[in-house]
């Protein structure tokens, strides 16, 4: 049966699609997916908003889509027997060029003799890194502890209760452009629908894909997106380097609809028949394949699969010329154990995991959804990793506030704990 207490809905609104993910825990502690839907988006355009009504649309449209399939499904019977089940908030994510990540430090002197570390004493230390990084048009959307360093000592995960006279916090820090989350937040309301927290899209994804162990050894995420890429490293067990490059599968599908003068949305067929002409199966024979282009209602052209394959290659070499240098610059391929972890719509294209070891050196798997259960058909669909890795999100955020943890992540916990420490400073 769904625990109504801890239901929570994961909305990530992509520049390709829009999903919702409803989730909570179930007897056992574990993450529950009960259902999810999806729509094709409208309105976005790597990860910014450039009609407010068509995503306000989008948005009513997945919400309306999983509230039905919620209220059909039996467990939900048992629940709202006479009336229909309604999602009044949700978590969101957002991406695009202006998500910036970096690290940075943070110091606090606790006492000339040795005292015991407090969560107090830890909130002061990450609040005096988040201070460096505060900025009037830019919100933080997470700040993540990387390790604490005690009286010099480094790697410390957890220095609570630990007697130290100085402490130190290494983070890194998400932060967006505060019109654009602005505009976010105003498009979920305009469906009618509030918003607890926003979250990046590319960490989201991560919790859906990346285990611990490869998080400690070192591994590279590559969310190949419509409109963006996402690259995030994870090394000793936390996030260590964050990058979005306004790029995508979007480009190469523009890309084919100029040369060939035709609209998007044949285009976008077109890219769906591409086969990598450093493929096993591309040979001389399917080279010469022909592939029907309607140009107009009576006009038709043909093209050959190795044309095809020219055009889209030129492409996708650029697009992966600027995830190498990226990587390359960032000073990361040394560190990573693990190899390189794909998802997103981009890599399904053929033969993407191959050029990807080309010009890493290093392996490549396309992601595994993992970290939840499910009853439901279809919830193992790599494109609901997001707002499945939001959901659990979400209700780790949950947890933790229960458990009396700091949240540095969401709105309600920064309220939360400006208010507490106003009463530990006069009280």
């Amino acid at each position: 049966m769904i625990n109504i207490d801890s239901l929570v809905a994961g909305l990530d609104i992509g520049s390709a699609k829009t999903t919702v993910c409803l989730g909570s825990v179930d007897a056992q502690g574990r993450v529950e997916i009960h259902n999810a839907s999806m729509v094709k988006t409208r309105g976005m355009e790597r990860g910014v908003i450039t009609d407010l009504g068509e995503v306000a649309a989008c948005i009513e449209e997945v919400i309306k889509k999983v509230e039905a399939k919620t209220q059909r499904s039996e467990q939900t019977n048992t629940l709202w027997p006479k009336k229909n089940f309604k999602i009044n908030s949700v978590y969101a994510t957002i991406s695009g060029e202006h998500v910036l990540g970096n690290n940075t430090k943070g110091m606090l002197n606790l006492s000339n003799r040795p005292i015991e570390i407090s969560r107090k004493d830890m909130r002061k230390a990450i609040e005096s890194a988040k201070y460096l990084s505060s900025s009037i048009d830019r919100e933080i959307l997470h700040a993540l502890a990387q390790e604490y360093v005690i009286d010099g000592y480094k790697r410390i995960k957890d220095p609570l209760g630990i007697y130290a006279t100085r402490l130190g916090v290494n983070l890194h820090i998400l932060t967006a452009e505060l019109s654009f989350i602005t505009n976010v937040v105003k498009a979920i309301n305009r469906a009618g629908i509030d918003v607890e927290q926003i979250a990046y899209s590319g960490l989201a994804t991560s919790l859906a894909t990346i285990t611990e162990q490869e998080k400690q050894a070192g591994v590279i995420l590559l969310e190949l997106g419509a409109g963006t890429v996402n690259i995030l490293f994870f090394n000793e067990g936390s996030l260590q380097y964050t990058r979005v490059i306004p790029v995508g599968g979007q480009d190469i599908t523009q890309q084919i609809s100029s040369l060939l003068n035709i609209d998007f949305a044949q285009a976008e067929e077109l890219k769906m028949q591409y086969r990598s002409r450093c493929g096993g199966d591309f040979d001389q024979a399917s080279c010469e394949d022909k592939i029907i282009i309607k140009k107009d209602a009576a006009n038709y052209e043909s093209i050959t699969r190795k044309e095809l394959a020219e055009i889209i290659d030129k492409k996708l070499d650029t697009i992966l010329a600027m995830i190498k240098k990226d990587i390359e610059l960032a000073g990361i391929l040394s560190r990573v154990n693990c190899g390189v972890v794909v998802c997103g719509g981009m890599s399904f294209m053929d033969g993407i995991i191959e050029r990807l070891e080309k010009i890493t050196k290093l392996p490549v798997s396309m992601g595994i959804m993992r970290g939840f259960v499910s009853s439901s058909s279809g919830m193992s669909n790599i494109f609901y990793a997001t707002g499945i890795g939001l959901v659990m999100h979400a209700l780790n955020e949950r947890r933790n506030f229960n458990q009396g943890v700091f949240l540095t992540n969401s709105v309600f916990g920064r309220i939360f704990a400006k208010l507490k420490n106003i009463y530990e400073e006069y009280f």
